[in-house]
Protein backbone atom coordinates (compact mmCIF):
# COMPACT_ATOMS: atom_id res chain seq x y z
CA UNK A 1 0.00 0.00 0.00
CA UNK A 2 2.64 2.23 1.19
CA UNK A 3 4.43 1.87 -2.11
CA UNK A 4 1.09 2.41 -4.48
CA UNK A 5 1.19 6.01 -2.44
CA UNK A 6 5.05 6.28 -3.39
CA UNK A 7 4.23 6.13 -6.82
CA UNK A 8 1.71 8.04 -6.76
CA UNK A 9 3.64 11.13 -4.91
CA UNK A 10 6.34 10.50 -7.28
CA UNK A 11 4.30 11.05 -10.39
CA UNK A 12 2.50 14.12 -9.09
CA UNK A 13 5.96 15.76 -8.50
CA UNK A 14 6.62 15.12 -11.75
CA UNK A 15 3.65 16.48 -13.57
CA UNK A 16 4.18 20.08 -10.79
CA UNK A 17 7.65 19.96 -12.47
CA UNK A 18 6.03 20.22 -16.07
CA UNK A 19 3.43 22.33 -14.78
CA UNK A 20 5.92 24.52 -13.56
CA UNK A 21 8.10 24.51 -16.82
CA UNK A 22 4.59 24.85 -18.91
CA UNK A 23 3.38 27.65 -17.68
CA UNK A 24 3.46 30.98 -19.42
CA UNK A 25 5.37 33.93 -18.05
CA UNK A 26 4.30 37.36 -19.79
CA UNK A 27 7.57 38.47 -20.14
CA UNK A 28 9.60 41.00 -23.21
CA UNK A 29 12.09 38.43 -24.85
CA UNK A 30 14.70 39.40 -26.71
CA UNK A 31 14.32 39.08 -30.77
CA UNK A 32 14.49 36.36 -32.14
CA UNK A 33 17.77 35.77 -35.10
CA UNK A 34 16.56 33.57 -37.78
CA UNK A 35 19.15 30.29 -38.59
CA UNK A 36 17.66 30.73 -41.90
CA UNK A 37 16.06 33.23 -44.57
CA UNK A 38 15.29 32.98 -48.12
CA UNK A 39 14.79 36.91 -49.46
CA UNK A 40 14.53 38.12 -46.37
CA UNK A 41 11.64 35.87 -45.12
CA UNK A 42 11.53 33.28 -41.79
CA UNK A 43 12.17 30.02 -42.79
CA UNK A 44 13.55 28.53 -39.76
CA UNK A 45 14.13 29.62 -36.05
CA UNK A 46 15.62 28.20 -33.25
CA UNK A 47 13.57 25.91 -31.24
CA UNK A 48 11.69 24.73 -34.09
CA UNK A 49 11.68 22.09 -37.54
CA UNK A 50 10.97 22.94 -40.88
CA UNK A 51 10.40 20.33 -44.01
CA UNK A 52 11.42 20.10 -47.74
CA UNK A 53 9.29 17.91 -48.84
CA UNK A 54 9.51 16.32 -52.94
CA UNK A 55 8.95 13.43 -55.06
CA UNK A 56 12.09 11.02 -55.08
CA UNK A 57 14.58 12.28 -57.27
CA UNK A 58 13.48 16.19 -57.28
CA UNK A 59 17.25 17.38 -55.80
CA UNK A 60 15.89 17.72 -52.30
CA UNK A 61 19.26 16.46 -50.91
CA UNK A 62 20.69 19.14 -53.21
CA UNK A 63 18.80 22.21 -52.15
CA UNK A 64 19.65 21.02 -48.22
CA UNK A 65 23.04 20.62 -49.50
CA UNK A 66 22.88 23.94 -50.37
CA UNK A 67 21.38 25.40 -47.23
CA UNK A 68 24.22 24.12 -45.41
CA UNK A 69 27.02 25.69 -47.83
CA UNK A 70 25.45 28.93 -46.66
CA UNK A 71 25.64 27.84 -42.84
CA UNK A 72 29.32 26.81 -43.50
CA UNK A 73 30.39 30.14 -45.84
CA UNK A 74 28.09 32.59 -44.73
CA UNK A 75 27.59 33.19 -47.48
CA UNK A 76 24.70 33.86 -50.03
CA UNK A 77 23.02 31.26 -51.75
CA UNK A 78 20.60 31.68 -54.31
CA UNK A 79 18.91 33.68 -51.84
CA UNK A 80 19.46 31.63 -48.98
CA UNK A 81 21.28 33.11 -45.68
CA UNK A 82 22.10 30.87 -42.77
CA UNK A 83 22.98 32.48 -39.57
CA UNK A 84 24.89 30.17 -37.07
CA UNK A 85 25.91 32.04 -33.79
CA UNK A 86 29.00 32.57 -33.11
CA UNK A 87 31.81 29.53 -31.09
CA UNK A 88 30.66 27.27 -30.00
CA UNK A 89 27.06 26.88 -31.27
CA UNK A 90 28.15 27.46 -34.73
CA UNK A 91 27.92 23.71 -35.76
CA UNK A 92 25.71 22.04 -38.36
CA UNK A 93 24.99 17.92 -38.58
CA UNK A 94 23.53 15.61 -40.83
CA UNK A 95 21.91 12.48 -40.39
CA UNK A 96 21.67 10.59 -43.77
CA UNK A 97 19.63 7.66 -43.52
CA UNK A 98 19.35 6.51 -47.05
CA UNK A 99 22.16 6.52 -49.13
CA UNK A 100 25.11 4.46 -49.59
CA UNK A 101 28.94 6.01 -48.73
CA UNK A 102 29.59 6.10 -52.54
CA UNK A 103 26.02 8.23 -53.07
CA UNK A 104 26.81 10.22 -50.32
CA UNK A 105 30.79 10.67 -51.64
CA UNK A 106 29.45 12.12 -54.39
CA UNK A 107 27.00 14.80 -53.02
CA UNK A 108 29.95 15.85 -50.48
CA UNK A 109 32.26 16.76 -53.16
CA UNK A 110 29.61 19.31 -54.83
CA UNK A 111 29.54 20.52 -51.48
CA UNK A 112 33.21 20.99 -50.79
CA UNK A 113 33.03 22.71 -54.65
CA UNK A 114 30.04 25.16 -52.97
CA UNK A 115 31.97 26.24 -50.08
CA UNK A 116 35.50 26.13 -51.93
CA UNK A 117 37.05 23.56 -49.60
CA UNK A 118 39.32 20.84 -50.16
CA UNK A 119 38.19 19.45 -46.51
CA UNK A 120 35.13 19.17 -44.71
CA UNK A 121 34.80 22.05 -42.14
CA UNK A 122 35.44 21.08 -38.49
CA UNK A 123 32.44 22.54 -37.50
CA UNK A 124 30.48 19.98 -39.51
CA UNK A 125 29.69 16.47 -39.03
CA UNK A 126 27.59 14.07 -40.55
CA UNK A 127 26.42 10.23 -39.87
CA UNK A 128 25.39 7.65 -42.39
CA UNK A 129 22.63 5.45 -40.49
CA UNK A 130 21.36 3.70 -43.47
CA UNK A 131 21.84 0.21 -41.93
CA UNK A 132 20.27 0.46 -38.95
CA UNK A 133 16.88 0.59 -37.54
CA UNK A 134 14.69 3.45 -36.40
CA UNK A 135 14.76 3.17 -32.64
CA UNK A 136 18.71 2.88 -32.80
CA UNK A 137 18.95 5.92 -34.90
CA UNK A 138 17.04 8.29 -32.73
CA UNK A 139 18.77 7.19 -29.66
CA UNK A 140 21.98 8.08 -31.29
CA UNK A 141 20.74 11.09 -32.89
CA UNK A 142 19.74 12.78 -29.49
CA UNK A 143 22.89 11.23 -27.90
CA UNK A 144 24.76 12.75 -30.85
CA UNK A 145 23.04 16.41 -30.24
CA UNK A 146 23.27 16.33 -26.90
CA UNK A 147 27.00 15.95 -26.82
CA UNK A 148 27.96 17.93 -29.57
CA UNK A 149 25.22 20.74 -29.16
CA UNK A 150 24.72 21.77 -33.46
CA UNK A 151 22.76 24.52 -34.02
CA UNK A 152 21.46 23.21 -37.25
CA UNK A 153 20.41 19.58 -38.21
CA UNK A 154 19.27 18.12 -41.33
CA UNK A 155 17.45 15.05 -41.02
CA UNK A 156 17.42 13.12 -44.86
CA UNK A 157 15.13 10.92 -44.53
CA UNK A 158 12.53 11.55 -42.07
CA UNK A 159 10.54 8.37 -43.57
CA UNK A 160 13.19 6.06 -42.74
CA UNK A 161 13.04 7.14 -38.73
CA UNK A 162 9.43 4.78 -38.51
CA UNK A 163 8.92 1.44 -39.93
CA UNK A 164 5.75 2.10 -40.72
CA UNK A 165 4.35 6.08 -42.02
CA UNK A 166 1.11 5.22 -41.34
CA UNK A 167 1.06 4.25 -37.87
CA UNK A 168 -0.34 6.85 -36.28
CA UNK A 169 1.08 6.09 -33.15
CA UNK A 170 5.01 5.90 -34.24
CA UNK A 171 4.19 8.80 -36.11
CA UNK A 172 3.21 11.69 -33.40
CA UNK A 173 6.29 10.00 -31.38
CA UNK A 174 9.02 10.82 -34.26
CA UNK A 175 7.01 14.11 -34.05
CA UNK A 176 7.04 14.65 -30.65
CA UNK A 177 11.25 13.48 -30.52
CA UNK A 178 11.87 16.55 -33.33
CA UNK A 179 9.95 19.10 -30.61
CA UNK A 180 12.07 17.55 -27.58
CA UNK A 181 15.34 17.88 -29.48
CA UNK A 182 14.89 21.37 -30.78
CA UNK A 183 13.49 22.50 -27.69
CA UNK A 184 16.04 21.11 -24.83
CA UNK A 185 19.11 21.91 -26.95
CA UNK A 186 17.51 25.15 -28.67
CA UNK A 187 18.20 24.02 -32.55
CA UNK A 188 16.65 24.21 -35.85
CA UNK A 189 16.36 21.03 -38.16
CA UNK A 190 15.44 20.39 -41.93
CA UNK A 191 13.57 17.35 -42.40
CA UNK A 192 13.77 15.74 -45.73
CA UNK A 193 10.50 13.95 -46.41
CA UNK A 194 9.04 12.31 -49.77
CA UNK A 195 6.01 13.38 -51.39
CA UNK A 196 3.64 9.92 -52.35
CA UNK A 197 3.38 9.95 -56.09
CA UNK A 198 -0.16 8.95 -56.04
CA UNK A 199 -1.78 12.17 -54.90
CA UNK A 200 1.55 14.73 -53.96
CA UNK A 201 1.07 14.82 -51.14
CA UNK A 202 3.37 14.31 -47.91
CA UNK A 203 3.83 10.49 -47.19
CA UNK A 204 1.17 8.81 -44.47
CA UNK A 205 0.51 10.62 -41.10
CA UNK A 206 4.13 11.11 -40.69
CA UNK A 207 4.13 13.91 -43.55
CA UNK A 208 0.86 14.97 -42.12
CA UNK A 209 2.23 15.13 -38.82
CA UNK A 210 5.32 16.81 -39.66
CA UNK A 211 3.39 19.66 -42.04
CA UNK A 212 1.31 20.44 -39.12
CA UNK A 213 4.19 20.91 -36.54
CA UNK A 214 6.60 22.67 -39.15
CA UNK A 215 7.62 26.11 -38.72
CA UNK A 216 7.97 26.36 -42.60
CA UNK A 217 6.86 23.49 -45.45
CA UNK A 218 9.06 23.91 -48.70
CA UNK A 219 7.93 22.08 -51.99
CA UNK A 220 10.98 20.37 -54.63
CA UNK A 221 9.63 19.92 -58.04
CA UNK A 222 11.94 18.52 -60.96
CA UNK A 223 11.39 19.71 -64.38
CA UNK A 224 11.91 16.88 -66.67
CA UNK A 225 12.20 19.26 -70.14
CA UNK A 226 15.05 21.69 -68.65
CA UNK A 227 16.66 19.20 -66.01
CA UNK A 228 15.49 21.99 -63.21
CA UNK A 229 14.66 21.79 -59.75
CA UNK A 230 12.53 24.25 -58.17
CA UNK A 231 12.06 25.64 -54.35
CA UNK A 232 9.11 27.23 -53.22
CA UNK A 233 7.16 27.71 -49.85
CA UNK A 234 4.05 25.23 -49.25
CA UNK A 235 3.47 26.63 -45.68
CA UNK A 236 4.98 29.62 -44.15
CA UNK A 237 4.08 30.22 -40.27
CA UNK A 238 6.09 33.23 -39.40
CA UNK A 239 6.49 35.01 -42.61
CA UNK A 240 4.92 35.57 -46.20
CA UNK A 241 6.21 33.26 -49.20
CA UNK A 242 8.86 33.95 -50.89
CA UNK A 243 9.40 33.69 -54.78
CA UNK A 244 10.13 30.23 -56.06
CA UNK A 245 13.77 29.67 -56.64
CA UNK A 246 14.80 27.36 -60.18
CA UNK A 247 18.37 26.27 -59.90
CA UNK A 248 19.97 23.55 -62.82
CA UNK A 249 23.51 21.22 -62.49
CA UNK A 250 25.94 23.18 -65.12
CA UNK A 251 27.77 20.44 -66.56
CA UNK A 252 30.83 22.43 -67.01
CA UNK A 253 31.08 24.51 -64.25
CA UNK A 254 29.82 21.08 -62.06
CA UNK A 255 27.93 23.15 -60.31
CA UNK A 256 24.23 24.42 -59.65
CA UNK A 257 23.51 27.62 -61.66
CA UNK A 258 20.63 29.91 -61.23
CA UNK A 259 18.03 29.67 -63.88
CA UNK A 260 14.43 31.48 -64.65
CA UNK A 261 11.19 29.96 -62.95
CA UNK A 262 8.99 28.12 -65.75
CA UNK A 263 5.72 30.32 -65.11
CA UNK A 264 4.08 30.42 -68.27
CA UNK A 265 3.98 26.59 -68.47
CA UNK A 266 0.81 24.68 -67.43
CA UNK A 267 1.47 23.04 -64.28
CA UNK A 268 0.81 19.17 -64.01
CA UNK A 269 -1.80 19.50 -60.70
CA UNK A 270 -3.52 16.04 -60.45
CA UNK A 271 -7.13 16.41 -59.59
CA UNK A 272 -8.02 15.54 -56.55
CA UNK A 273 -10.51 12.41 -56.28
CA UNK A 274 -12.72 11.35 -53.18
CA UNK A 275 -13.46 8.11 -53.92
CA UNK A 276 -10.24 7.10 -54.47
CA UNK A 277 -8.99 7.31 -50.94
CA UNK A 278 -9.69 3.96 -49.06
CA UNK A 279 -12.00 4.02 -45.77
CA UNK A 280 -8.11 3.34 -43.79
CA UNK A 281 -6.85 6.71 -45.61
CA UNK A 282 -9.85 8.41 -44.18
CA UNK A 283 -9.94 7.62 -40.42
CA UNK A 284 -5.99 7.91 -40.52
CA UNK A 285 -6.80 11.63 -41.73
CA UNK A 286 -9.63 12.12 -38.86
CA UNK A 287 -7.11 10.34 -36.43
CA UNK A 288 -4.73 13.27 -36.95
CA UNK A 289 -7.32 16.45 -36.78
CA UNK A 290 -8.89 14.94 -33.83
CA UNK A 291 -5.50 13.80 -32.26
CA UNK A 292 -5.19 16.83 -29.90
CA UNK A 293 -9.18 17.80 -29.70
CA UNK A 294 -12.03 15.34 -29.60
CA UNK A 295 -14.44 18.05 -30.39
CA UNK A 296 -14.16 20.48 -33.28
CA UNK A 297 -16.02 23.42 -34.52
CA UNK A 298 -17.26 23.67 -38.50
CA UNK A 299 -14.86 26.61 -38.93
CA UNK A 300 -11.61 24.77 -37.56
CA UNK A 301 -12.53 21.33 -39.08
CA UNK A 302 -12.46 23.10 -42.39
CA UNK A 303 -8.98 24.33 -41.71
CA UNK A 304 -7.79 21.03 -40.85
CA UNK A 305 -9.19 19.23 -43.83
CA UNK A 306 -7.94 21.29 -45.96
CA UNK A 307 -4.39 20.97 -44.64
CA UNK A 308 -4.45 17.09 -44.23
CA UNK A 309 -6.56 16.30 -47.48
CA UNK A 310 -4.12 19.27 -49.30
CA UNK A 311 -7.45 20.64 -50.89
CA UNK A 312 -8.92 24.21 -51.22
CA UNK A 313 -12.00 25.68 -48.96
CA UNK A 314 -14.67 24.36 -51.65
CA UNK A 315 -13.81 21.05 -51.63
CA UNK A 316 -13.64 20.78 -48.02
CA UNK A 317 -16.85 22.24 -47.53
CA UNK A 318 -18.81 20.96 -50.36
CA UNK A 319 -17.02 17.31 -50.96
CA UNK A 320 -14.98 15.97 -47.82
CA UNK A 321 -16.82 16.72 -44.83
CA UNK A 322 -20.12 16.16 -46.40
CA UNK A 323 -19.31 12.64 -47.45
CA UNK A 324 -17.64 12.57 -43.82
CA UNK A 325 -20.66 13.02 -42.41
CA UNK A 326 -23.09 11.25 -44.21
CA UNK A 327 -21.34 8.20 -44.04
CA UNK A 328 -20.77 7.99 -40.49
CA UNK A 329 -16.99 9.09 -39.97
CA UNK A 330 -18.07 12.04 -37.97
CA UNK A 331 -21.37 13.17 -36.20
CA UNK A 332 -22.14 16.59 -35.48
CA UNK A 333 -24.22 18.67 -32.84
CA UNK A 334 -24.87 22.73 -33.02
CA UNK A 335 -22.12 23.01 -35.54
CA UNK A 336 -19.55 20.64 -32.77
CA UNK A 337 -18.22 17.76 -34.80
CA UNK A 338 -16.63 14.43 -33.21
CA UNK A 339 -15.48 11.02 -34.93
CA UNK A 340 -16.66 8.38 -34.16
CA UNK A 341 -13.07 7.02 -34.65
CA UNK A 342 -13.24 7.35 -30.91
CA UNK A 343 -16.84 5.83 -30.30
CA UNK A 344 -14.85 2.62 -32.28
CA UNK A 345 -11.62 3.15 -29.83
CA UNK A 346 -14.12 3.09 -26.55
CA UNK A 347 -16.39 0.30 -27.89
CA UNK A 348 -13.22 -1.75 -28.12
CA UNK A 349 -12.10 -1.42 -24.87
Amino acid sequence: MSETIEKKETKETKLLEVIKEALFLDEDLPPQIPLITIQGKTILTSGNFMVISGLPKSFKTSWAFIILASALTKKTMFGIDVALPPHPNNSAMLFDTEQSIYDFTRQVKTLKFLIKQKKLPKNFNAYLFRKYEPDVILNSIYLLVKEQRPKLIILDNLTELVINPNDMLESKRVIQFLKLITAEFDCGIICLLHLAKSNLMSLGNLGSYADRGSQSVLKVTLDKETHSTTLEASMMRSDSFFNPIAIMFDQEAKTFVETTAITDKPKSSRKFILMELSEEEHWNRLGIIFTDNREVIYGELVEEVKKIYGVGTNIAKQQIIPYLHGNKFMTSERGVYKANYYKNKTKKK
